[in-house]
């Protein structure tokens, strides 16, 4: 008797298939043991920005995001404000690193953790829809398990960002919410879920609006079939209950945004009008009606934005474990992955046309393989140019697989469907493991943990509220193996103001000054560290050599 056999044979275990599931995602807690320090190049930049904005998410400075202080070149402290997101996740961030106060090794990990739960939590939420949708706990368990071994899943699970696994969660939770609303008529359990969601990223926005447009269509399709509807028949879809949930998350996601902006209006005394402030602006920016990014604007010409964006369909169509053998083809490999990614995208919409069930079913994952084309296309200059939206097309991968896998089922049996499961059991496994690989090398894990160690002496050394000076010297924009730098330094420094300048004007106005050289007998704060070195302002650093060739440091 084979293991599906045995699998098979024992009825009674109906959670079986959720078990499997949470064995599965508890891979990516096993996996990646250098998660307190900034270990994997590529998304070391997104942690460093967003854990710095929750560090100092403070009533201090009217809760605005900023990521950091700095002086201006007539000396004045100004703000950089990261606050164009909802501050859900920064607030939870906040809330899970508190404990561990200044210990900076200590809440970069658990900051991870909490994203790696969001997204063990996201494959949760998706596995319960898919099981309401497709009433097969094998099928949904299986299409789970592929969908979130991609490469984008496992690469940014642990990244710090808001919009990232907080994100994610958000949609994947609304999407439920969406599922149980659309077989049991529960309008409260979806608004409090989005509500919720909302308070935690923006692509929900997207889900919401795909899943009202198809909705109202609907509606309208059945009025349009009915022999004699009135006007008042039409104009009762403006009480409809998907106009209800369309209004009230945009009354939240409106407040979310007003919150955001009067708080960082305050913070700057009310000096700067509201459409000149930062987070505006970037607003402004994603939305398209701002000017964008210094980027290669070919990236924007919508041939090249539309097939980046099959491209990451592919991408996140394949286990990692599967697409390690990819790297073979060299200069093809991206062909392979586009390719795939027309496939992927083709094929889910075909398979829902073909598709024998309820026009209910076909409403709920099209509106699942559909959001993220829809997200897109509202943001593109913000899309275009950031590698990690590429995991908010998940929703495709989950919908072909669902279908293909019940046509399987259908046609070889049960049997069959449970050995593709316990093979994509494995297949997540394996690929958890091999990303856990990516960025850990020997080298990289001593010179990281040299840098935390180093940071966490000098931040012990500066009281908050002192200004930092740091010089920008070749030996930092290349220091790549610390990569995020200055970013990450800034996540170190957070509380302090930050002047990142080789303006010696600046420079005479800090407290004290960080560099990557040592000065034998200088009055050095930090004896004991390796590679990053901190000074204090004072008489002593005048003999120093390279410090007045950069600064025209003077102490006293």
């Amino acid at each position: 008797m084979t293991i599906a056999d045995k699998i098979i044979s024992v009825q009674k275990w109906t959670y079986l298939p959720l078990a499997l599931l949470l064995i599965a995602l508890s891979t990516i807690f096993l996996f990646g043991g250098e998660r307190h320090h900034f270990y994997r190049t590529g998304s070391n930049a997104l942690t460093a920005n967003h854990i710095t904005v929750a560090m100092n998410l403070s009533h201090k400075h009217n809760f605005v995001g900023y990521y950091y202080r700095s002086l201006n070149d007539d000396g004045d402290v100004v703000y950089f404000p990261y606050n164009r997101l909802p501050q859900g996740g920064y607030a939870l961030i906040k809330l899970a690193t508190m404990p561990f106060g200044d210990n900076l090794s200590a809440s970069l990990y658990v900051g991870r953790l909490l994203m790696l739960s969001l997204f063990a939590a996201a494959a949760l939420f998706a596995y319960l829809a898919l099981c309401r949708i497709v009433s097969n706990r094998w099928v949904a368990l299986t299409a789970t398990l592929l969908a979130f071994a991609s490469y984008y899943g496992l690469f940014y699970n642990d990244t710090v960002t808001t919009d990232g696994m907080p994100d994610l969660f958000g949609v994947m939770l609304t999407f439920h919410g969406i599922v149980i609303f659309a077989q049991e008529g529960r309008l409260r359990q979806l608004l409090l879920k989005a509500c919720f969601a909302l308070l935690l990223g923006w692509h929900v926005y997207a889900l919401l609006l795909t899943f009202i447009v198809l909705g109202l269509g609907s509606e309208l399709i059945r009025l349009f079939s009915l022999p004699r509807a009135s006007v008042s028949s039409y104009l009762l879809l403006l009480r409809s209950r998907y106009v209800i949930l369309g209004v009230v998350s945009l009354i939240v996601g409106v407040t979310v945004l007003a919150f955001n902006f009067t708080n960082e209006y305050l913070a700057l005394n009310g000096e700067t009008p509201l459409s000149e402030l930062r987070s505006v602006q970037s607003a402004l920016r994603r939305t398209g009606i701002g000017l964008s990014h210094t980027y290669d604007r070919s990236i924007l010409e919508w041939q090249s934005f539309l097939k980046e964006q099959i491209y990451r369909v592919g991408v996140v169509s394949a286990p990692y474990a599967l697409a390690e053998y990819g790297k073979a083809l060299g200069k093809f490999e991206r062909t392979l992955y586009v390719l795939l990614g027309a496939f992927m995208a083709v094929g889910a919409l075909g398979a829902l046309l073909i598709d024998p069930r309820r026009i209910q079913h076909k409403m709920l994952l099209a509106t699942l393989a559909l959001f993220n084309f829809c997200y897109a296309l509202l943001v593109r200059q913000h899309v275009a140019f950031h590698n990690f939206e590429g995991v908010y097309h998940i929703g495709i991968p989950l919908v072909l697989f669902a279908l293909v896998l019940l046509f399987v089922h259908k046609r070889f049996g049960k049997r069959f469907i449970v050995e593709i499961a316990v093979a994509a059991l494995a297949i997540f496994g394996i690929s958890a493991h091999q990303m856990s690989l990516v960025g850990n090398s020997v080298e990289a894990a001593e010179f990281q943990d040299a840098i935390s160690s180093d940071f966490q002496a000098i931040r012990d050394k500066i009281p908050q509220d002192k200004i930092v000076y740091i010089p920008i010297r070749p030996s930092w924009k290349a220091d790549t193996a610390f990569a995020g730098t200055p970013r990450a330094s800034i996540y170190y420094l957070s509380g302090r103001v930050i002047a990142h300048s080789n303006n010696p004007d600046l420079c005479r106005l800090a407290d004290f000054i960080i560099t990557a050289q040592r000065e034998e007998g200088a009055a050095l704060l930090t004896p004991n560290n390796r590679l990053r070195f901190l000074y204090e302002r004072s008489p002593d650093l005048t003999h120093i050599s390279h410090i007045p060739d950069v600064c025209q440091w003077k102490g006293g």
